[in-house]
């Protein structure tokens, strides 16, 4: 069996290495967090460390408790799981039987299929946009992340009970992950469905909505009888003391925190989206929660590229390759400082970009130049700068009237006078060409750099 495993963003510490820069000089938009950040936890760690020198009840019955009382469930109903990643393996283990076959949407969260291909399924494909229309007659189950990673778009409730019921009746189980539901809409989750069919699952993260990736603290919503079969092959201790501590504050948190939350995140988003859709390339999917997947294939470079000189800038962006989107890039939503400072990094790449390109674009116009002392590939040569090196055949300083250059007025054919360059050869002097354009590049203006380049050569 080959398996490869998932790529995940979260990687600050191997972005760090990567750049040379230290992890505080880096700003990880990669991973999807609460904006806000987490509330006040210090008291909490504080009591925690204290029980460190035991184990935790393996029960978690507070917990559960807490858990059950946020959604209306029962404790019955709650699975404990050290993260996300953990619950997804535990419903692989006790679900999938070599051959089975289940169907996951594309492009989404890479560890529903590699957690299904480790039990030996077979994998089928649908594009997210008709995973809700699918017949899962003959599929063991049905995955569905919800709003999903990476497009952020939110299936709406009556959706996916629909789902849910075609599931139910064939026999197929229905695994929601509802991490980033707590930061689109609650109001669309399904676990009240889920604590009562035994053919429906959901998973809820505390990584997303309190930003604590640190800790590892998720949870299941199952029925009382799926519920018990979970608990009954999951890894003990899977939460240990601190999470445990931390995951019963978190799941007690005030609507008002909540609240905020939500409202920071539409905020920022809108901002983040009306910059976003400026830049020339960038072509925006439709977000409802608290990431933005953009579409690059347009963009001045490949999505590879762009995430390392956005690493350069000590920006981390999240490249979708891995999501098998080609050219696709994904930004989080964060504070409008942070989200700020993401504008500039992209505005300074494509500056740094231009620059580049415009001295590459220098160096082999004057090589040009230089050997064959007139551009015989030019559309308009012969030209009538007889015997010059016209390496250019533009003048920013046009007219400039100066008849220390050689110029001079004429009369114009149709009547009048107009400035005449036939006898100035100054902008097609290599050396002169090179130093215009690098002038320019530096953002001087056109006066200043008439002064600095042209003045000493009259």
């Amino acid at each position: 069996m080959e398996l490869t495993p998932c790529i995940h963003g979260a990687r600050v510490s191997e972005s760090a290495e990567t750049s040379g820069k230290s992890i505080d000089e880096l700003l990880d938009f990669s991973v999807n967090l609460n904006p806000l950040g987490p509330p006040e936890l210090n008291k909490i760690l504080s009591d925690a460390y204290r029980t460190i020198n035991n184990y935790p009840d393996n029960r978690y019955p507070g917990f559960k408790k807490a858990a059950a009382k946020s959604l209306g469930a029962a404790p019955e109903n709650i699975v404990p799981g050290n993260g996300s990643s953990e619950l997804i393996r535990l419903f692989a283990e006790a679900v999938i039987e070599p051959g089975d076959k289940v169907v996951i949407p594309s492009p989404t969260f890479s560890e529903y299929e590699f957690q299904c291909r480790l039990f030996g399924a077979g994998i089928d494909h649908v594009d997210y946009s008709d995973i809700t229309n699918i017949e899962p007659d003959n599929y063991k189950a049905v995955f569905l992340c919800n709003p999903n990673n990476p497009t952020g778009n939110l299936i709406r409730r009556d959706e996916v009970v629909q789902l849910a019921q075609r599931c139910s009746r064939s026999g197929a189980f229905l695994f929601v992950d509802e991490a980033f539901i707590e930061l689109s809409d609650p109001e669309e989750s399904i676990t009240r469905l889920a604590a009562l069919d035994d053919f429906v699952i959901v998973l809820r993260s505390l990584t997303k909505m309190y930003a604590v990736p640190g800790l590892r603290i998720g949870f299941a919503v199952a029925s009382p009888d799926f519920a018990k079969l979970l608990e009954s092959i999951r890894l003990p201790w899977n939460l240990n003391s601190i999470g445990l501590a931390v995951g019963e504050h978190l799941l007690g948190c005030s609507q008002d925190y909540i609240e905020r939350s939500l409202e920071l995140i539409r905020k920022e988003r809108e901002w983040l989206i009306s910059r976003l859709s400026a830049v020339r390339g960038f072509k925006l999917y439709p977000s409802d929660t608290n990431f933005i997947l953009i579409d690059a294939r347009d963009f001045l470079m490949n999505s590879t590229e762009l995430a390392n000189r956005m690493l350069r800038q000590g920006i981390i962006i999240r490249d979708c390759t891995s999501f098998a989107l080609e050219n696709h890039i994904r930004v989080a939503v964060r504070k409008r400082s942070e989200n700020q400072r993401l504008i500039r990094a992209f505005t300074n790449v494509i500056s740094e970009w231009g620059s580049e390109l415009a001295e590459k674009e220098i160096g082999m116009a004057l090589e040009r130049g230089a050997a064959a002392r007139s551009r015989l590939n030019c559309e308009y040569y012969p030209c009538h700068f007889e015997g010059q090196d016209c390496t250019f055949c533009f003048c920013p300083f046009y007219p400039c009237e100066n008849k220390k250059t050689g110029g001079e007025f004429v009369q114009r054919s149709t009547g009048g006078i107009v400035w005449s360059c036939a006898r100035c050869n100054l902008i097609h002097k290599g050396e002169i060409a090179d130093r215009v354009l690098k002038e320019l590049m530096r953002g001087r203006k056109i006066k200043e750099v008439w002064e600095i380049v042209i003045e000493p050569d009259l």
